[in-house]
């Protein structure tokens, strides 16, 4: 070293160590310089032994020892924050030993000069009086060997009054903080300012903590909407983050970020309201659908709740097999199993009770009006079953529909023949079919049958939000129309 760059050194270091620079030396633009940005490295660290190199507001773990070294890092300047601040900063992949110096390093090869790094490039400070005015520390800088100093272009130099350069960022809305949302579709709203142009001009990124695992380009858009339904933890907390960015490449280090928590059910995706069905004349004529998607198991859904936006329902319970004497006491939970669907009516049923359909259960709706219409899908009997009748009864027989109860009571020739009448009274009814087919393997039907017996209508007949929450409280599905 020549003595020139020795008397330097000397003289930067006496600046560094003196009181010379009291509010007495301090000149204006000794004050304005605070108020701009300029980045600075910070290593941190929260509650666990991770340790984080923190480059323009985001946060990156060194996975190891030689990563550290790699680098020169000083064990002397790691900070520990609790974990609410270091969750502030969204973390972002590892730090590797391919990268560059972090934006924010003081840097210092084998001469007596040291530079700060900014936007990959390195900008000389000067004087011990710029250096002070930034609010630097002396023990941050980082002896690097000159090859490595090298490979970064020169920016200009810092000067003590520093203009802003970095724009900030705003959220205008979003859910409310820390509170536990009933939905899965969440809507952001922001904008920043831009000290170097209009803002207009201004680029935004965005980064989900517990769903995105970097950040996310946005280009200009002022708004984000995430549909969290696909996430397989459905009761979670999430920090939202959001930094704008300038044409000159300077982002937003203090990206600011929102915090909030979704309390989905465990069976959210499974079971979903597969449609809603509104008669504007006759709310006792509307009715939904629920529907179990779910291959690996069956789901209990009595007791679950439906919300609209007028009024509340809880989904009763139902009788599984319906004999031909059924009567409330048979009441059990409706469980659906894979692709089972339960229609849920807010009229009064015809028969007085909720049930699982079975294939004779279409005889109900030959004499009740059912909404939807039940399927009729009846056995039917073999020719050979009534082949001893007279050839009028037969006749008559085959003109019946799968499902009907017979009135033949303007058919003098039916009603006039005793056996005929006698025939068809024991085999076209509900009871006769649930007699000669109970323990058929197909009996039960995929269908449950629901009767809220609603007063008063609990559907918006326009535009509604209905939301299907199990017995915790906790989302399952939503439905908008």
């Amino acid at each position: 070293m020549n003595m020139k760059n020795i008397i330097y050194a000397i003289l930067f270091l006496v600046f560094a160590g003196t009181a010379f620079f009291s509010a007495g030396f301090l000149h204006e633009g000794d004050v304005l310089a605070k108020k701009a940005y300029l980045p600075k490295l910070d290593l941190i660290k929260g509650n666990g032994p991770e340790v984080y190199v923190l480059e323009n507001g985001t946060r990156h773990w060194i996975p190891n020892i030689e990563t550290f070294n790699n680098f020169n890092f000083k064990w002397e300047n790691l900070k520990k924050v609790s974990n609410l601040i270091l969750e502030s900063y969204p973390q972002a992949d590892d730090w590797k030993k391919s990268k560059k110096y972090p934006d924010g390093t003081l840097l210092r090869g084998s001469g007596p000069k040291v530079y700060l790094i900014e936007l990959e490039k390195k900008r000389w400070i000067p004087t011990a009086n710029i250096f002070n005015g930034s609010d630097f520390g002396w023990k941050y800088i980082l002896n690097i060997d000159d090859k490595v100093l090298d490979r970064f272009k020169d920016g200009e130099n810092l000067t003590l009054a520093e203009p802003n350069k970095y724009p900030e960022t705003i959220i205008l809305s979003g859910p409310e903080k820390e509170q536990v949302l009933d939905t899965s579709k969440i809507t952001f709203k922001y904008s920043g300012t831009n000290p170097l142009g209009p803002n207009s001009d201004l680029t935004f990124e965005t980064y989900l903590a517990g769903y995105d695992t970097k950040w996310q380009n946005q280009g200009s858009k002022y708004e984000k909407t995430y549909d969290l339904s696909k996430d397989k933890e459905k009761n979670k907390s999430y920090i939202f983050y959001v930094r704008a960015k300038n044409k000159q490449k300077y982002v937003d280090a203090s990206s600011v970020s929102w915090r909030f928590n979704v309390g989905l059910s465990s069976n959210y995706g499974k079971v979903d309201i597969r449609s809603v069905n509104i008669k504007r004349d006759n709310f006792k004529e509307d009715y939904l659908i629920l529907r179990n998607n779910s291959k690996e198991e069956t789901i209990n859904i009595s007791g679950w709740t439906i919300e609209t936006n007028k009024n509340d329902i809880k989904i009763p319970q139902a009788i599984k097999n319906l004999s031909y004497s059924f009567s409330t006491t048979e009441y059990s939970d409706i469980i659906l199993d894979y692709k089972d669907e339960v229609i849920i009516s807010m009229g009064t049923s015809p028969k007085g009770v909720n049930f699982r359909v079975n294939k004779c259960s279409g005889y109900f709706g030959s004499s009740s009006t059912f909404y939807p219409t039940l399927s009729k899908d009846c056995p039917q009997l073999k020719e050979s079953e009534y082949s001893h009748l007279k050839r009028t009864c037969r006749d008559f027989i085959d003109d019946l529909s799968k499902c009907e109860v017979p009135d033949y009571s303007s058919d003098f020739g039916v009603s006039a023949d005793s056996q005929c009448t006698e025939f068809i009274n024991n085999n076209f009814s509900y009871s006769k079919c649930y007699s000669n087919y109970r323990y058929d393997a197909d009996f039960l039907e995929s269908k449950w049958r629901v009767f809220m017996n609603k007063s008063t209508d609990i559907f918006d007949n326009y535009n509604d939000r209905i939301i299907l929450k199990d017995n915790s409280g906790s989302v399952v599905d939503e439905y908008e129309y």
